[in-house]
C-alpha cells in the first residue's frame, strides 16, 4: 500500500533554476533600454520633442505714473495692460510679442461712453469675462466692437452703440452686480450676457478648479521638467500624457459642477434670474450667447451638456439664447487660440461670434426693438 501511494504520486515538473529567471529579467531590461535608446535616437534625428514656451507676462502701466488701483467693477482707469507672449506664430502682436489692452475712465476696455444715451441710439451693454474683454486681441477686432459695425451695416432706424463691460475672471454673479451697480446707469436697450462654461466658478478669487485650460495647461505640460531637458522622447511623451489626463480631469470637474442641484449651478441660475429681473424692471431686452471652450470642436466636444443645460434654463426663463458652438464646428480649437500658451479666442474666433450674434439679432429685430 505504501508502495502504491508512492507510485501514484504525480511526477514533479522540472525545477526552474534561479538563474533562468534572472536571465529573462535581464533580457527584458536590456531590450527595453535598447528600444528606448532607438526611440530616443529616432526622435533626435527627426527633431521631435516637447515644445516648451514661456507663459504670458502681464504688466499694468498707469497713465502718466497715475495710480494702478482698480475701479469698482472695472480695471485701472486710463491704464494699459501690456501682455508679452514668448512667440508670435500668427504674426499678430506688436514687436516683441506684445499687445496692449487700454481702459477708459471707468476701467472698461471700450471707448468713452456718456451715461446719458445720445438721441437716436440703440445701446447694447455686453457682460462677460476675459472672452468678452478680449485677452490678446486688438480692440477693433473684438466681438463687441465688430458687432457694432455689423449692426450699423444693417438698415436699422437707430445707430447701434456697444459698450464692452467684460471683466477678466468675472462669473455670472459678478456680472449681475456690475449690471445692477454700474451698467443700468448707461440706459442700455439690450444686455448681452456672454456665457462661458466656467462662469459658474468663483474665478475672481481663484477658488475651485480652473476649467479654462489656459492656467492649468501652462502649469503642467508647457513647463519642462529635468528629464525633458535631456530626453526628446520623454519630453514629447510627457506633454501628451499630462495633456490627456489633466485635461480629462478638468472636464470631469467642470461637468460635476453643473449637476442640477449643485450649489454653484444654483447660484449661477439665481444670478441669471436676477439679471432678467433687473432688465425687466427697466424694460431692457436680454440675450444670452454661449461660447464654447476651443477644444475638440469638430469631434466629441465634451462640454456640450453644459451648453444644453444653460440653453434649457434660458428657454424656460423666456430669455433668448444662442449657442455659438455650431458656428465653430469647422475648427478643432487650437487654430482659434490667441497663442499656444493662451487658449482665449483670437481675432478670427471673435469675428465668427460677432457675425453669428449680429445675424441672430437681425433675424429677431422686432423682438429686440431694433426695427
Amino acid at each position: 500500500m505504501s508502495r502504491n501511494a508512492t507510485d501514484e504520486r504525480p511526477a514533479e515538473g522540472p525545477v526552474k533554476k534561479p538563474g533562468a529567471l534572472r536571465y529573462k529579467l535581464l533580457t527584458l531590461c536590456v531590450s527595453t533600454i535598447v528600444f528606448l535608446l532607438i526611440g530616443e535616437a529616432i526622435f533626435r534625428l527627426a527633431g521631435i520633442r516637447g515644445i516648451y514656451l514661456e507663459t504670458r507676462i502681464d504688466t499694468v502701466i498707469g497713465k502718466n505714473g497715475a495710480s494702478t488701483q482698480r475701479a469698482p467693477h472695472g480695471f485701472v482707469p486710463f491704464a494699459t495692460k501690456r501682455t508679452k507672449y514668448d512667440t508670435d506664430p500668427r504674426d499678430y502682436f506688436d514687436p516683441g510679442g506684445t499687445i496692449d489692452h487700454s481702459f477708459n475712465s471707468v476701467g472698461w476696455r471700450s471707448e468713452e461712453h456718456s451715461l446719458e444715451k445720445p438721441p437716436g441710439t440703440y445701446r447694447i451693454l455686453a457682460l462677460g469675462d476675459s472672452y468678452t474683454f478680449g485677452q490678446g486681441v486688438r480692440r477693433e477686432h473684438l466681438c463687441v466692437e465688430r458687432l457694432e459695425a455689423l449692426l450699423n451695416g444693417k438698415s436699422f432706424k437707430e445707430r447701434v452703440e456697444t459698450i464692452n463691460a467684460g471683466i477678466s475672471a468675472y462669473n455670472t454673479i459678478n456680472e449681475r452686480d456690475l449690471l445692477a451697480q454700474k451698467g443700468v446707469h448707461y440706459d442700455p436697450d439690450l444686455v448681452i450676457v456672454h456665457f462661458v462654461p466656467n462662469d459658474i466658478e468663483d474665478k475672481a478669487r481663484g477658488d475651485g478648479p480652473r476649467i479654462v485650460f489656459n492656467r492649468n495647461y501652462s502649469n503642467t505640460y508647457i513647463k519642462s521638467d529635468t528629464l525633458s531637458d535631456y530626453s526628446y522622447l520623454w519630453s514629447w511623451a510627457r506633454q501628451r500624457i499630462l495633456k490627456y489626463f489633466r485635461g480629462q480631469a478638468y472636464i470631469d470637474e467642470c461637468l460635476d459642477l453643473f449637476h442640477q442641484n449643485s450649489e454653484k449651478w444654483l447660484s449661477c441660475r439665481a444670478a441669471l434670474k436676477d439679471i432678467r429681473r433687473i432688465c425687466l424692471s427697466r424694460e431692457i431686452k436680454l440675450f444670452v450667447a454661449i461660447y464654447p471652450f476651443f477644444y475638440n470642436l469638430d469631434g466629441d466636444y465634451p462640454f456640450q451638456p453644459i451648453h444644453d443645460l444653460v440653453t434649457e434654463f434660458c428657454t424656460q426663463s423666456e430669455v433668448p439664447v444662442l449657442d455659438l458652438k455650431p458656428f465653430y464646428e469647422e475648427y478643432n480649437g487650437p487654430e482659434l487660440w490667441v497663442h499656444p500658451t493662451d487658449q482665449h479666442p483670437n481675432n478670427e474666433a471673435h469675428e465668427i461670434a460677432a457675425r453669428a450674434i449680429a445675424d441672430f439679432l437681425f433675424d429677431h429685430a422686432g423682438e429686440f426693438g431694433l426695427e
